[in-house]
């Protein structure tokens, strides 16, 4: 229970790399280290919506036929949990056609090594809870962990993206 007091009280880990059961993101003080790629704007720390706090991470996106977007942390991490867990909003413009695929990823050991929570889709608007189990992951050799973002065949325009509350669940 004591990890469940942590994670609620916010004083469990915030943006560090190393291990605990704590947020590992909560963006509340800055990007915590996250980087993007195939975005047109971003990563920054915004108050235009969070799923716990005042903050989220966002990126914008320019959907068009399967393009893929990411937002991620690079670096050396050891994991404690069992789980790796986030919450994705889709801003509520952009012709998000048949809907964004999202999902949760690590890249691990040596041969970054790829492993995913598997997809789930957001419309305009829509919020995704993702959680990655992370069995069979080398969780003391973690070299990336974020989401993809993968546009459907029919959408188009520009929309916002925000991730929030990244944290180790045991």
């Amino acid at each position: 229970m004591q990890w469940l007091r942590q994670y609620l009280s916010g004083t469990s880990g915030g943006g560090g790399g190393t291990g605990g059961t704590g947020a590992y993101a909560d963006f509340e003080s800055g990007t915590d280290g996250w980087t993007a790629s195939n975005i047109s704007g971003g990563p920054w720390s915004t108050t235009a919506w969070s799923s716990k706090g005042l903050k989220s991470l966002q990126v914008d996106i320019q959907m068009s036929n399967g393009s893929q977007h990411y937002m991620f942390k690079s670096g050396n991490f050891s994991f404690t949990g069992s789980q790796l867990k986030a919450t994705v909003k889709g801003a509520g413009w952009g012709n998000y056609g048949s809907g964004l695929g999202v999902k949760l990823y690590v890249k691990h050991g040596n041969s970054y090594t790829w492993k995913d929570s598997g997809w789930l889709t957001i419309s305009a608007g829509g919020v995704a809870n993702l959680t990655l189990d992370l069995t069979g992951v080398d969780k003391a050799n973690i070299k990336e962990y974020g989401v993809q973002m993968i546009d459907a065949s029919n959408s188009s325009g520009q929309t916002s993206v925000y991730v929030d509350n990244v944290y180790l669940w045991n």
